[in-house]
């Protein structure tokens, strides 16, 4: 046993990001006894998000207003041609370190107990094996909930081969004048993915995302991007105030439940395929992760887990499906010498009536 832990839970919960917090609260709330542990030290930090959020996450995580900069009205999207398509999506700019922290909290005053610093190695029927200042032991535990990230260890040991990703480099940069909306921008060198100006209050969120295979030409991308603004004079000139990357699952995994083991959020692709937004279907699959898992602790029947895969297919399974489909299209095409570059991402791109189409014949 490792020294601190008690000697076994019903649930422990490995990562504490929206999906994982999420489970613990509802977990515990059940009266589970629950261990939410994270790998870093501070919940929240560094935020790896461009932290856009839809406002219907607030029905299922009460959290101060502190947690939310700047509401966001409309998003506009920009073709490299000058045409451009607004569409309302109301939502906000969150302070994602203090969402994450705030949910991790929530977690804590239902019951959880939480140990940052602390990753897991091992993961079996019996418990997980747990590696924190300096100390290494078996907890035991009922049920594991996997919801640390896209590179998820957990997920790794339950199925070794990686989700596919994209990769994204974000600068925030000093905002000049306020705006209400968020801009997308597409081009053909933005290969698989597209460029975005998240204002946040005094700050905006300023980012590419591609396929892997261009990861080392981002730094310039983004560099080109921001010098295009700049001549747009929005900003009317670039003050970075900080950088970050990582890298977001665009498509669901196919199995989620592995007998005393679950996945949620990023560990699961529960990432839309095409956007990229997930902290909404993060809290979601957390909150039936949590929830599924105390009731088949409260009635002894591990088998009752499988539920887990029905409700989260079934709340947002088939849009992640449409979405994958679409994201297949896209990069089957976007180098085609014959390829309309505009049509595809009219096609493919939320922002267009087009995306839908096919959709609505099913």
């Amino acid at each position: 046993m490792a020294e601190g832990f008690n000697a076994s839970y019903d649930i422990i919960v490995v990562g504490a990001g929206p999906a994982g917090s999420t489970a613990a609260r509802e977990a515990a709330r059940r009266g589970a006894k629950v261990l939410l542990i994270d790998r870093k030290q501070r919940i929240g930090l560094p935020v790896q998000c461009a932290e856009l959020v839809s406002r219907w996450v607030f029905r299922h995580a009460s959290l101060s207003p502190g947690s939310t900069i700047h509401p966001i009205e409309t998003m506009i999207t920009h073709l490299p041609g000058g045409a451009t398509c607004e569409m309302k999506g109301p939502g906000y700019m969150l302070d994602r370190s203090l969402f994450d922290k705030e949910l991790a909290a929530s977690a804590v005053l239902a019951g959880a107990e939480i140990s940052t610093g602390t990753k897991a190695i091992e993961c079996s029927s019996e418990g997980v094996l747990i590696e924190g200042g300096g100390k290494k032991g078996w907890i035991q535990t009922k049920v594991i909930i996997g919801a640390d990230g896209v590179h998820s260890t957990v997920a790794h040991l339950m199925e070794p081969s990686p989700l596919k990703t994209m990769v994204a480099l974000q600068y925030e940069v000093v905002l000049f004048e306020p705006q209400s909306h968020v801009d997308v921008f597409f081009h053909p060198d933005y290969e698989g993915g597209y460029a975005w100006f998240f204002p946040k209050g005094r700050t905006a969120n300023v980012g590419i995302g591609v396929l892997p295979c261009k990861t080392s030409k981002l730094p310039d991308l983004l560099n080109g991007f921001l010098n295009q603004l700049g001549r747009s004079g929005k900003p009317p000139r670039v003050e970075i105030v900080s950088k970050t990357s990582g890298s977001i699952p665009c498509e669901p995994r196919r199995q989620t439940v592995f007998e005393n083991i679950l996945l949620a959020g990023d560990a699961a692709g529960h990432a839309h395929p095409i956007t990229g937004a997930g902290i909404l279907n993060a809290v979601l699959a957390g909150q039936m992760a949590g929830k599924i898992a105390a009731e088949a602790i409260d009635g002894g029947d591990l088998q009752h887990l499988k539920t887990y895969e029905v409700e989260w297919r079934e709340a947002f399974g088939k849009t992640l499906s449409y979405g994958a489909s679409k994201r297949k299209i896209l990069e089957e095409n976007w180098n085609k010498p014959e390829t309309d570059f505009e049509s595809l991402i009219r096609k493919t791109w939320v922002g267009f009536k087009e995306y839908y189409k096919d959709r609505r014949k099913k």
